[in-house]
């Protein structure tokens, strides 16, 4: 099994708080963190091709701050617990070069000196908020005092003489000389927190953006303030420079990317993204192709920077994956999960619709699930069913991707299996509801504890799994046909073959099993002790093969009691969905780190 594609996860936003995007030398590449995995990848997908991504998952905390050095080569990141890791970027092994605690608490910032030897982390602290070190040995270059909060955003001077600028929320916007680097002074103090801080490529100005909605322009040597202006009707949470230094963009929670003329702050361009909350732009980047900016509700948009055109916007994942499903009729791969403005209260359910040629996905129109996506679905006839946590089914069409209609349910889905037309749901209150794309036709009071549900293609026999450690057999009047005893945990997925001859279960205590679902027999017993956690989910390819994932993070391919392949550590935090693709040569798994990865069988 040949790792293929990687269709990364999307940078974590909070109400209120800026999302800090990094790019490369060259500016082809977007840098942030998710959780505890650090992405890399391109801005556009190269012509023939789906974007390249590469992920870093070796913190132990969650990445909050990344920059990468001058040379290329290698980035910084830093974490929750103060920690900071740099590593090669440039080696498939991402080797990594140091590893020092920094902080006392949370980076929040990261930036490198021009010649790539030192690297300064800011951030929330004890005693300090930042610290520079020597980038191969970690040894302290210099006293960083003169905030007394902690501080958002840093930037290094690119040339010699070296100098770093700070921006902390007490308002105050600091400048350093060095190395060994010593306070000389406050530039200005923001009227609220400020939120951004950078050098112009050639080091000869700063600018700095806050709260109050003002962005301010400094001399770069000596950090004399030069020009401030309210340029935002709403906090200004990134700036960034031109590549040639003559112009400045700024992303706002007024919805607005703008572009002015760093001499004057004269505005050259201006776009608005929309009216609602989860437009706020909360950070941008101005790289090779554009001006590209996140918003608050996890969409990246690509702005020409003259015109302030929109050219493209990209949409993914930002919250953890639960379900994938292949539309074979449309050559795409579905994919659920949730979204909730980082408030941990505005849920709404999110599915995306995935090229995989060329790793972008389309956003499904219509209303949404008003809670969690907990199963997809594809029917016979190509339409999509998801159930969600807002008790309801939504079928919807995947070329284009929009959302249809809604069917509700008696209670709140636990798990939902589809066959060629029909759909059967079980839900929290022990009921087994079946339906088609239409309308439910029926609901069943179960005498056991259902925990999962599987429809067979044929649309003849259902699997339902429950928490007494056995799986149930019924057909579609909800007759139990036979009770499937050999697990000794609670079962945790089931699935069915292509052929709806064989159905394999997998449960708490790590074990798989292959039934015959004719002479409801085992087939293939075990399977058990090489997923070192529970089962959380099963699928046959076409051909028969049997995958399976783990809570462990890991994927199997089974042929029979063989392992065909095994991939350990496929996705950080565990392995919550798998999907074959056309013809069952390539499988796509999802996971709690927000990615979809394909590999090749």
């Amino acid at each position: 099994m040949k790792p293929g594609s990687v269709l990364p996860c999307f940078p974590n936003t909070t109400r209120g708080v800026g999302t800090p995007l990094k790019t490369d030398p060259k500016r082809n590449l977007v840098i942030y963190a998710l959780d505890r995995t650090v992405v890399i990848r391109e801005i556009v997908p190269s012509e023939g091709r789906p974007i390249h991504a590469q992920l870093y998952t070796q913190h132990g905390y969650p990445v909050t701050a990344v920059a990468m050095s001058p040379s290329g080569s290698f980035v910084a990141s830093g974490d929750t617990s103060g920690v900071v890791r740099i590593w090669a970027c440039d080696n498939p092994d991402q080797i990594l070069k140091l590893e020092t605690p920094m902080l006392g608490g949370k980076v929040l910032d990261l930036a490198w000196s021009g010649d790539g030897q030192r690297v300064v982390a800011v951030g929330e602290g004890r005693e300090s908020f930042a610290k520079v070190i020597m980038w191969d040995s970690g040894n302290t270059v210099g006293d960083m005092p003169g905030h007394s909060k902690k501080i958002n955003s840093v930037a290094f001077k690119p040339s010699r003489p070296f100098r770093i600028a700070t921006g902390g929320e007490d308002t105050r916007v600091n400048f350093y000389s060095g190395p060994p680097f010593k306070l000389n002074g406050t530039l200005k103090s923001h009227d609220r927190f400020v939120n951004c801080v950078r050098y112009s490529p050639d080091g000869s100005r700063i600018v700095s953006a806050g709260s109050d909605m003002v962005v301010a322009v400094y001399d770069g040597a000596e950090g004399a303030l030069t020009l401030e202006k309210k340029v935002h009707a709403g906090s200004v949470y990134s700036s960034e420079w031109s590549p040639d230094g003559t112009q400045v963009a700024t992303a706002s929670a007024d919805k607005t990317v703008k572009v002015f003329e760093a001499s004057t702050l004269d505005t050259i361009s201006s776009v608005t993204f929309g009216t609602s909350v989860s437009e706020m732009q909360v950070g941008c980047v101005w790289a090779a192709a554009g001006i590209l900016s996140y918003s608050l509700g996890g969409s990246f948009s690509l702005v020409e920077p003259v015109t302030g055109q929109i050219l493209s916007t990209q949409v993914g994942h930002n919250r953890n994956i639960a379900t994938l499903a292949w539309a074979e009729q449309a050559g795409r791969l579905l994919s659920g999960s949730f979204a909730d403005l980082g408030d941990g209260a505005s849920l709404t359910g999110v599915v995306r619709c995935w090229d995989l040629s060329t790793g972008m996905a389309a956003p499904f129109s219509g209303a949404p699930h008003g809670n969690r996506v907990l199963k997809i679905g594809v029917l016979a006839d190509g339409a999509a069913v998801s159930a969600g946590l807002d008790n309801s089914l939504l079928v919807s069409c995947v070329s284009p991707p929009a959302h249809g209609a809604r069917i509700a349910l008696p209670g709140c889905p636990k798990d939902m299996g589809v066959g060629s037309a029909v759909i059967a749901v079980v839900t929290t209150d022990d009921k087994l509801v079946l339906a088609t794309k239409d309308k439910t036709t029926a609901e069943l009071k179960l005498e056991h504890e259902p925990t999962c549900v599987a429809v067979a293609p044929s649309d003849a026999l259902l699997a339902v799994g429950s928490s007494d450690h056995n799986v149930r057999l019924l057909d579609l009047a909800g007759k139990v046909r036979a009770t499937l005893a050999q697990h000794k945990g609670s079962i945790s997925c089931v699935a069915f073959s292509a052929d709806s001859s064989r159905v394999a279960s997998g449960c708490a205590n790590k074990e798989i099993v292959v039934w015959d679902a004719v002479a409801c027999a085992p087939l293939v017993t075990g399977l058990s002790g090489f997923h070192t956690t529970r089962i959380s989910c099963l699928v046959f390819s076409p051909a028969g093969l049997l995958a399976s994932g783990g809570v462990d993070g890991a994927v199997f391919v089974w042929d029979g009691k063989a392992v065909k392949h095994k991939m350990p550590l496929a996705h950080a935090g565990g392995v919550s969905a798998l999907a074959f693709l056309s013809g069952g040569g390539t499988l796509a798994s999802a996971g709690l780190d927000a990615c979809i990865k394909t590999w090749t069988i």
